[in-house]
């Protein structure tokens, strides 16, 4: 008997016919797969500028950014890059002529199967993907008239219909003034519509949801992000297919960013006192930095990933090459023999400041190179938000100051996957601010730095004029707070049904 399983394999045929068939619309669901000829040059650009939108709208999003100011926020952005057609296509602009219309919607349907590669090998990345793109279609959705927006529905076979007027009018009678005579609405079923059912927008009676036009896009997104979270699952099973051929694997292996790296410059070229680094650590330190600097004094040893990480941030807030030789050789010879130290440890930490080996200046790691980093058991470096246990988490942020409720708000971050965020909001609890944005921990150290500072500038202020009540001016020096002065194939990787 033959147990081999048999495989069904589903052959795509090409695209055939002309452009404006087949994108009759901007806006797309992506649900057959690009089949055309396309130079390497241009899959790579059309690439990396849908990337650059979907971390555009990540970057805003980390702001705290909701509703119409989010969107502004991202328009803002978008035309700041050189993305001119594609800010077109999302912004629902008229195009110069037919010919790059349809040849800027060609390139926004190939770019999003290219990131369906990249972004479908892990769980995070395809969670970050998914997202994003449901973000993307919602912004491109506001920018659709009526019109535009009923001409979606018909091409894309959502059959939903305008309520009838006598029955909006019945249900007005009941709905407690959630239905208007004098606005439009779908009937839909109240499963497709979660979002709005949790954010309590629409009328519900007898499992059907009743919602205007404009949120006719949570009606769509539901659909597409099923559909797009199971394809996405999909291509993550034949991924490896495409090792083979270097220039794709590479392209792909690029495009798998979820954010835009940050070169951190130095706020200031200031000199940091190693025996200021236990206060400094309270005080200003990022939650990832904390708990290195107590690691290491606690058990006077950290592995390979930890040092590196943590000698680069103290390298960036202004410790020198000496002083940090010496401050690791203090920690470790508590443990290990000064010539073992010597011997193993301390060129790392030459290498680090770019004084041996290919005598490269390395920066500091940014927020995206800790969180996107793997950590095993019993490892220190990487980001508490994204590695550390939820229970753990919320001991340490309550040891630290945090009250229970504030707390749970930096939780709640984590839980929906931002980690960024997350850290912003312990920023701002911690230092009693308003919006900040993290996007590195020694950013975070030069933001805490300057809310302190500020902080006593203006304590010192207060108290002269209350010592001196007739002056009018007053100067004042700043100090640091611690005292110092200072061509390709989409076919295998999509389902066929």
């Amino acid at each position: 008997m033959d147990f081999k399983r048999s495989i069904r394999r589903s052959v795509i045929q090409p695209l055939y016919g002309a452009l404006e068939d087949l994108y009759p619309h901007n806006l797309q669901l992506y649900t057959t797969p690009p089949n055309f000829e396309i130079s390497l040059k241009e899959l790579e650009e059309c690439t990396s500028q849908r990337l650059a939108i979907l971390q555009t709208m990540d970057e805003v999003l980390n702001r705290g950014l909701k509703g119409d100011e989010w969107r502004q926020t991202v328009f803002s952005e978008l035309r700041k890059q050189d993305l001119r057609n594609f800010r077109k296509l999302i912004t629902n602009t008229s195009f110069s002529n037919d010919e790059e219309l349809y040849a800027t919607r060609k390139q926004d349907h190939i770019s999003h199967f290219m990131l369906r590669l990249a972004y479908c090998d892990t769980e995070d990345k395809r969670r970050w993907f998914i997202a994003r793109e449901m973000d993307l279609f919602k912004f491109k959705w506001s920018y659709l008239n009526q019109y535009e927006k009923q001409q979606f529905l018909k091409i894309n076979n959502f059959n939903y219909e305008v309520l009838e007027e006598t029955e909006k009018l019945e249900l007005s009678k009941n709905s407690y003034g959630m239905i208007q005579t004098s606005t439009d609405y779908y009937k839909v079923p109240f499963v497709t519509v979660s979002d709005l059912v949790r954010a309590r927008k629409v009328y519900l009676s007898k499992g059907m949801a009743y919602i205007v036009s404009d949120d006719m896009s949570s009606v769509i997104a539901s659909s597409y992000r099923s559909s797009l979270s199971k394809s996405l699952s999909f291509a993550a099973r034949r991924i490896d297919d495409i090792a083979e051929d270097t220039r794709i694997f590479s392209l792909v292996k690029g495009a798998a960013k979820r954010e835009r790296d940050v070169d951190y410059t130095p706020a200031n070229n200031g000199k940091v006192d190693i025996n200021n680094l236990d206060t400094l650590s309270k005080i200003s330190f990022p939650l990832c930095m904390q708990q290195l600097h107590q690691r290491l004094r606690k058990e006077h040893h950290l592995k390979h990933f930890a040092r590196l990480q943590y000698i680069l941030f103290i390298k960036g807030i202004g410790v020198t090459l000496e002083d940090a030789l010496r401050f690791w050789k203090s920690e470790f010879t508590k443990k290990v023999d000064p010539e073992k130290f010597d011997k193993s440890y301390a060129y790392n930490v030459r290498h680090s400041y770019g004084k041996v080996g290919k005598m490269a200046n390395y920066s500091p790691q940014s927020c995206l190179k800790i969180i996107s980093c793997s950590v095993g058991p019993g490892e220190a470096h990487g980001c508490p938000f994204k590695h550390q246990d939820q229970g753990n988490l919320k001991k340490t942020l309550v040891q630290n100051g945090l009250s229970s409720i504030d707390s749970q708000e930096v939780l709640d971050f984590v839980r929906r996957g931002h980690y960024q965020i997350a850290c912003g909001i312990y920023f701002q609890k911690m230092h009693g601010v308003d919006k900040v944005i993290i996007n590195h921990p020694n950013h975070y150290f030069d933001e805490s730095q300057m809310v302190l500072n500020n902080k006593k500038v203006k304590t010192e202020i207060k108290e002269e004029h209350t010592t001196h009540p007739m002056k009018h001016a007053v100067k004042n020096e700043e100090h640091d707070v611690w005292g110092n002065d200072s061509g390709f194939d989409f076919n295998s990787f999509t389902e066929i049904n």
